[in-house]
């Protein structure tokens, strides 16, 4: 099979976002307690049940598209980033906050993910380049 630089980078971008949603659906099983307990309680208003369910619903549709290599799992990806980080304050890099003392783990959560959420538009942007035709130039 011969491979050209399409191919390559076609391999190469397919592979980002299969990472991708590997990250948020380790993400979501390691936080699957809070989801649970979150639903447990009767005395929460509907407003957190509903952000917890879009959020949970958002981390699901971004695995399952950007783990078949979908252009539109972005759309609930960059939902759920924000939500999970403002909402629930989860890290989608698991441990890595644990590393750092109490008072900044706030921030390098919020450092984590964003750099996350920056490397989905990056990636987004760059499938959405024209392919490179190097036979014209």
């Amino acid at each position: 099979m011969k491979y050209t630089l399409d191919t390559v980078k076609q391999y190469t971008s397919t592979l980002a976002l299969r990472v991708l949603g590997c990250i948020v659906t380790v993400c979501l099983l390691r936080n699957l307690d809070a989801f649970i307990l979150a639903f447990s309680y009767n005395q929460l208003g509907i407003v957190p049940v509903v952000i917890t369910v879009l959020v949970l619903m958002s981390g699901i549709m971004a695995s399952v598209g950007l783990l078949n290599g979908r252009h539109w799992g972005f759309l609930p990806l960059y939902f759920f980033i924000p939500a999970a980080t403002m909402f629930f304050s989860f890290s989608l890099v698991p441990f890595v906050p644990l590393f750092f003392p109490v008072e900044i783990r706030a921030y390098i959560v919020l450092a984590l993910n964003v750099s996350i959420l920056l490397y989905a538009v990056f990636l987004l942007l760059k499938k959405m380049d024209p392919p490179i035709d190097l036979h014209s130039q």
